[in-house]
């Protein structure tokens, strides 16, 4: 028997054992609405809880600042989002030290997000993009001394990197191909709005060259695990090659 199904009969089984306090808790990228579903929602009360659309979380987060009569513009809280991410929890400790820097009845400006507001890993790999496309190497080489000195993994910079110049070949692939974008790089609803980023970089870089960086990648992973050579030295010789 699937173990959806056990589980849904020893539900039935012990319904009188499983009272009003019990919360069951179900994490599935998606939901069907049939079989189990409708057999718990006879008898119990079920609530579903989605990730936020970024409206939703700009929405909830200008309901903060005007609870603490702090204006803040469409366009900032955008900006936020950008780069600290779109974890609800991370965007709650950003909002409040920018709101206790602004202080009552101040405005939060962009410049007060660049000060205190936490970039997002994945945030700053998009910068660093940015400038190994425009062919600044020097700021390609800071950001990744600042991801270094804040005591980022550099394994972990290296599989972010990687996966986020996947992401751009598979742009890349899509605008060609004429296919969706959301689709193609299996971005969340929270997430659409990097498309723009995206294809932005994808116009950076000819196809061949991403496939390059991408194998420059692979080939680094495999030679440090052997001891050929060290993480640091070959990305930034990575950074260099490809600036």
């Amino acid at each position: 028997m699937p173990i959806k199904e056990k589980l849904k009969q020893y539900i039935l089984d012990n319904i009188e054992i499983i009272n009003e306090s019990v919360v069951l808790v179900f994490i599935e990228e998606t939901v069907h609405k049939m079989d189990m579903y409708k057999s718990l929602e006879s008898i119990s009360k079920i609530i579903e809880l989605k990730e936020l659309k970024p409206i939703e979380i700009k929405t909830r987060l200008s309901k903060i600042c005007s609870l603490y009569k702090v204006r803040v513009q469409d366009k900032n809280l955008d900006y936020l989002l950008e780069i600290s991410g779109t974890n609800m929890q991370d965007l709650m400790n950003e909002i409040r030290k920018l709101i206790e820097y602004a202080g009552e009845n101040g405005e939060i400006q962009k410049e007060d997000i660049d000060k205190l507001a936490t970039k997002d890993v994945q945030a700053i790999i998009f910068d660093l993009t940015d400038y190994l496309g425009v062919k600044e190497t020097d700021k390609a080489l800071e950001v990744l001394d600042n991801l270094i000195y804040n005591k980022e993994p550099m394994q972990k910079i290296i599989i972010t990197l990687y996966n986020h110049f996947k992401k751009i070949y598979l742009t890349k692939l899509a605008l060609e191909e004429k296919r969706d974008l959301v689709e193609a790089l299996s971005l969340k609803p929270n997430q659409v709005f990097l498309t723009t980023k995206y294809k932005k970089q994808a116009s950076y870089f000819q196809t061949d060259e991403i496939e390059k960086i991408l194998k420059e990648l692979i080939n680094l992973d495999y030679d440090s695990k052997n001891g050929m050579i060290d993480l640091e030295i070959g990305m930034k010789t990575i950074l260099c090659k490809n600036c």
